[in-house]
């Protein structure tokens, strides 16, 4: 299986096409396979390039709090090792965050931007949404994220932790999402490891670029679903307002995940920005 290795981790990765390259980058608490309604059309035109952020799938377990700065440093390295000159970003929600971090400190390597579900700016609430999952967790409504290799994860085992993770998820998906999405959805969450889960939303929570997002100067496309509750699309109107060259879209009936819900307009929209800016 294909590893780079980075300061004192491992990092996997896939590639799949040929062409110009992009690099594809998940969300908190998800892998390189939520791009799989993405990687196929991408992939006629363009070199893809997908990876697990340190702390998620097959990469090495991040055991206590890191930094966005951490994450952005592991994408240098990694793109260093595959010999990527200049590409073109592609972040979700937490994969965007690294990639505006990215921009400012590598600009001359980054080509565009496509940030997906992303917030630039600080989310005082964060902290005490985080809280709460805490204290939920301790009451064993989320033993899977906290110990998953201690407990049996099966549903016969732990009837309430798998209700409240379709009831939490299907909250958050919104009405579009295909029952395909869901269950699959579901499957992943609760099949990876997820020993690091708040030291990851920890590595985040005191993130913020937002004095500094005028010196963007790459093309940016912005996508946001206006269903989104995580992050609404106000931070994104607000990523639009401060990156210069920048362009913004509201998906209706999407929501956080509008990646999976709604995945031919999400890449016809990026295929199309991509030929937009000559890429």
């Amino acid at each position: 299986m294909p590893f780079v290795d980075v300061t004192d981790a491992k990092l996997y990765y896939e590639s799949c096409g040929n062409g110009r390259p992009l690099v594809l980058m998940h969300g908190a608490w998800a892998s390189h396979q939520w791009w799989q309604w993405q990687v196929p059309d991408f992939a006629r035109s363009y070199q893809v390039f997908s990876y697990d952020a340190r702390g998620h799938g097959q990469s090495t377990p991040l055991r206590d709090v890191f930094s966005v700065e951490g994450f952005t440093k592991d994408l240098e390295i990694l793109l260093q090792r595959l010999q990527i000159d200049e590409t073109v970003l592609i972040g979700w929600s937490m994969g965007g965050i690294i990639a505006i971090q990215s921009c400012l400190d590598q600009p001359t390597k980054v080509k565009a931007l496509v940030l997906i579900a992303t917030n630039g700016h600080r989310i005082p609430r964060l902290k005490l949404k985080i809280y709460s999952h805490y204290f939920q967790a301790l009451l064993g409504l989320l033993m899977d994220f906290a110990q998953p290799r201690k407990y049996d994860r099966s549903a016969q085992q732990f009837p309430r932790q798998n209700l409240w993770l379709e009831h939490h998820l299907r909250n958050m998906l919104s009405p579009m999402a295909s029952q395909e999405v869901l269950e699959w959805v579901l499957t992943d969450i609760r099949d990876n490891p997820r020993e690091n889960f708040f030291a990851v939303i920890k590595s985040l929570w005191d993130w913020g670029a937002g004095d500094r997002l005028h010196q963007i100067n790459v093309p940016t496309l912005i996508l946001a679903g206006e269903n989104d509750t995580l992050v609404p699309p106000h931070f994104s109107q607000l990523l639009h307002d401060t990156i210069p060259n920048s362009k913004l879209l509201i998906i209706e009936n999407a929501s956080h995940y509008l990646v999976l819900e709604r995945p031919q307009l999400v890449n016809a929209e990026i295929l199309k920005f991509l030929k937009e800016i000559g890429y």
